[in-house]
């Protein structure tokens, strides 16, 4: 990153930092003993895994010198054809991002924001209505069922080793001259 501008070097700075906090956030959820609170870390780390995401666009965004307060994929390969450049850094995270690692941290994060679906719901409700549980019950089964889809601290680690990878072998290549 040698000869980067120094809103070039902040950028990559949030990106990092980003990493830095899911690394945390694992290690809170091994650490943790309470089936709640892990779910929460994990969580935690998904979204500052996604936040590294959106960071490392940012990132891209300023090294390419576009103007993008919120840069998405789109937005940045849309700005770049204006001007005929192609961004390999883009071309490889579009591809991550319809199979590979990307893909898994994006659904995770979306999953994570949104309710699951009424289809999915009713099935689980109909199971726990036959039993006529208590309403305690009913708080302890939804907790319990909600964090089925979650990936697990492990997984976690592993995407965001994945992604470092990618981050430092595509800054290699973002070379100013």
């Amino acid at each position: 990153m040698a000869g980067k501008t120094r809103v070039a070097k902040y950028q990559a700075d949030r990106t990092n930092q980003k990493l830095y906090f899911c690394r945390l956030a694992c290690q809170a959820a091994g650490d943790s003993s309470d089936k709640q609170l892990y779910q929460a870390h994990c969580e935690t780390a998904i979204f500052h895994l996604y936040g590294t995401y959106l960071a490392f666009l940012q990132e891209l965004g300023h090294f390419y010198g576009l103007n993008l307060s919120a840069p998405t994929m789109v937005d940045i390969k849309q700005a770049l054809s204006a001007r005929t450049q192609v961004s390999p850094e883009i071309q490889r995270l579009q591809l991550l991002q319809q199979q590979g690692f990307l893909a898994n941290v994006e659904r995770a994060y979306q999953r994570c924001l949104y309710a699951v679906q009424p289809e999915e719901i009713e099935s689980e409700s109909a199971a726990i209505v036959n039993k006529q549980p208590s309403a305690r019950d009913l708080i302890v089964n939804v907790v319990t069922l909600s964090n089925q889809w979650l990936p697990d601290d492990a997984t976690i680690r592993e995407w965001r080793q994945q992604f470092l990878t990618l981050i430092e072998q595509l800054r290699a290549g973002m070379v100013e001259f």
